[in-house]
This record gives structure tokens, C-alpha cells and sequence, in this order.
């Protein structure tokens, strides 16, 4: 072990990185990094984040702050459990007191659907602090339609692993690492139609220590990968580590020549303003006239338009994402019939698509979307102008 004497220009905030031969203090400042997830890991990750200057955090989760939470989440109070606050303005405001400096972006949403591709696009990596196999197949569907990498963490009782996912390499993704018993609980979220079924999250158990050793190990790896460094997993490898007993191993995730993920990576080709107004059929006529005949736009996510009871006729239009939708709103308000027939939006043609306005299709502000037309594949962006 080395030491180094201190000089007083070495003395600020980031002295200590400086000692570090490789250490880039500039190209962390100018580092853009997205953490899905603001729980246990997440509260590691972004504690981690902070103490070494990332310039740019944004951080994405729907819940709030619960007690349970309070024994693995280092930036969570008992009153902000108590007030039912939002994790990730939480820990927005802590990271700044702990770091003023950064800039810090809080979105209280759901990743699935609140996450545009364009707003994943504009980070240089993503680390996953999930605790679904659903919202880690959602990070990275995001991710390989932006082309950006993502590191992947997971813990239980003294267990913790880690793996790291580049879509501009040929190695696999975490798609590739679903097996078919993953896909099966995955799949029991949905009903046959395709709604969202009442079923409550699992708890996991677990425990600080191996929460901070996980997080520590998924920011280390951001570290090497933003500066540039060989001596970090590769794509398509993953780590484990346990702490009863002691072990830790690396494998290397086998790519299923089938995957879909790997074909989702496309540049965009042209934009549009983001305005929940527009009419689906003018972006379609403007395509045209652009020279690109026949658009067919596929939505990331289906949409569901309206709802007709076949009981007593009453009419609905919903204007959800089906994944979203709840199984247990499928009766009739007016007559509760037990099912309503429903349309379900999948894509966008000016055969279809005459009715529809852009904020009928629940996209993100900044998403990007394939469509096919005759001279090929484009992707279109509806961004905030």
C-alpha cells in the first residue's frame, strides 16, 4: 500500500482522486448517468455517485418512502417514511446536501412508461437498482433502443451479483439471461388480454451490508467503464459474490441467437414536437410528403383506446397502456358486466390512425419510435421543441 504526501493544492473536495494515476476528476463532472431504481441499491448507487462528483445524475422511481425501507436506505429519514414522501426527491435533496455541486434530475415515474428512449439517449450508462425481472427486461429494452450500456445489480440475504449489457457489442443481454421459469413469473403479471393483474410484489430479504458491497461494486464498474478501462467485466459477463461463506465467481451469459433486443437499436431519422394535439394522421401525411411512403409507426408500448360493453353498450374511451391498465377495471361501471371488449392501438397507419391525437398513445416526451415505410426502416423522435 502506497502514501502520498499531501500538498495544499491537492487539498479540496477531490484531493484524493487526484493521487489516483487514471483518475479523470473533468470527465466525471461532464459524466450523464441514469439509475433506475431508488431503493435499497439505488440509495448506494447515488450515495456512491455523489462522494465521487458524477456531474449529471437522474434518477427514475414511482414509490415512495416506507419504514421498511429505513434499515438498508442510508438517504431515507423516519419522516420522510412517515410523510409518505417520494423516494427520488428524497433523495434528490440529500445527494445535494451531501454534494452541491451536481446536477440532479428526480423523476417520480414509472420506467416502463414515464422513461422516453430519447431521455435515455442523452446518458453515457445506466445502472439498474431493480427488483423485478419485468422492470430489468423494461431497462433493457430502453437500453438497447438507445444504444446505451447498463449495469444490472441484484441481492438477497449475502448474496449479491452484477452484470454488465452493451448493445454495440455482439455479447448477450440480460434478455438473453431469462429463462423460460423467469418468463413464466414475468408473464403472471398479465392476464391472457393482456392487462395488469392485482399481484403484490414479493418481498426480498436482505440486508445493508450486502446492499452497499452490491452498489459499491455496480458504481465501480461505471468508474471504469467512463474512464476508458480494460479491467472491468466484459459484455455479457456477470459476477456473483456471497458473504455466507465467502465466495465470489464470474461467469459469461450466453447470447440466444433469437433474442429480439439485439435488433432494437436504430438512429432517429427525423422529429417531431411533442404536442399531445397533433393529429396521428398529419405526423403520417408529413412522413409522405417527407418521401417516406406507407408509415407504419409501432408504438414501445400498446395502447388501449376505447372500451365497449357488450351487456349494455356503454362506451369508454381509456386511453392506457395496456400493461398498465388494472384487470380488476375490466367490469362495467354502469352495468358491471365482468368483461368489456377493449381496442387495443399497436400501430399507426393512415388507414387506422384517422381519429387518433398524439396524446391518446400515452408516449413518453422524449420517445422514439420505430416505422416501417417503403424505403425501409426509420425511427421518429417526438421531443419537447
Amino acid at each position: 500500500m502506497e502514501f502520498f504526501e499531501i500538498s495544499g493544492e491537492q487539498e479540496s473536495r477531490y484531493g484524493r482522486h487526484y493521487l489516483i494515476d487514471w483518475w479523470d476528476q473533468a470527465k466525471l463532472k461532464t459524466a450523464r448517468v441514469l439509475v433506475a431504481g431508488a431503493g435499497a441499491l439505488g440509495n448506494e448507487v447515488l450515495k456512491n455517485l455523489a462522494l465521487l462528483g458524477v456531474g449529471h445524475i437522474t434518477v427514475i422511481d414511482f414509490d415512495t418512502v416506507s419504514i421498511t425501507n429505513l434499515t438498508r436506505s442510508v438517504l431515507f429519514r423516519e419522516s420522510d417514511a412517515r410523510l409518505q414522501l417520494s423516494k427520488v426527491e428524497v433523495a434528490r435533496q440529500r445527494l445535494l446536501e451531501i454534494n452541491p455541486q451536481l446536477s440532479i434530475e428526480a423523476i417520480h415515474g414509472d420506467l416502463e412508461f414515464d422513461l422516453g428512449v430519447g431521455d435515455v439517449r442523452e446518458h453515457d450508462i445506466i445502472i439498474g437498482c431493480l427488483d423485478s425481472i419485468n422492470a430489468r427486461w423494461v431497462i433493457n429494452q430502453l437500453a438497447y433502443r438507445a444504444g446505451i450500456p447498463w449495469i444490472n445489480g441484484g441481492i438477497g440475504i449475502a448474496e449479491g451479483e452484477v452484470s454488465f449489457f452493451d448493445p454495440k457489442t455482439e455479447a448477450a443481454c440480460y434478455e438473453c439471461s431469462i429463462s423460460p421459469p423467469m418468463w413464466e413469473r414475468r408473464n403472471q403479471r398479465y392476464s391472457c388480454q393482456g392487462v395488469k393483474r392485482n399481484i403484490p410484489d414479493a418481498a426480498m430479504p436482505t440486508t445493508a451490508t450486502i446492499t452497499s458491497i452490491t452498489g459499491a461494486m455496480q458504481v465501480h464498474q461505471a468508474l471504469l467503464y467512463l474512464h476508458g478501462k480494460t479491467d472491468l467485466l466484459e459484455a455479457g459477463e456477470k459476477i456473483f459474490l456471497g458473504l455466507s461463506p465467502w465466495t465470489a465467481f464470474k461467469v459469461k451469459i450466453q447470447r440466444q441467437e433469437d433474442c429480439l433486443a439485439h435488433d432494437l437499436l436504430i438512429e432517429p431519422t427525423i422529429s417531431f414536437k411533442h404536442d399531445p394535439n397533433l393529429e396521428v394522421k398529419e405526423i403520417l401525411k408529413q412522413l409522405e410528403t417527407s418521401g417516406f411512403l406507407s408509415p407504419v409507426v409501432w408504438l414501445r408500448n400498446e395502447t388501449i383506446g376505447q372500451m365497449k360493453c357488450q351487456n349494455c353498450g356503454y362506451e369508454e374511451k381509456v386511453n392506457t397502456p395496456l400493461r398498465q391498465y388494472p384487470e380488476s377495471q375490466l367490469a362495467c361501471p354502469k352495468c358491471s358486466y365482468e368483461q368489456r371488449d377493449f381496442e387495443v392501438i399497436r400501430n399507426l397507419n393512415l388507414d387506422n390512425s384517422c381519429t387518433n391525437i398524439l396524446g391518446d398513445l400515452c408516449l413518453a416526451k422524449n420517445e422514439i419510435l420505430h416505422c416501417e415505410t417503403a424505403k425501409g426502416q426509420i425511427a421518429i423522435q417526438f421531443c419537447q421543441i
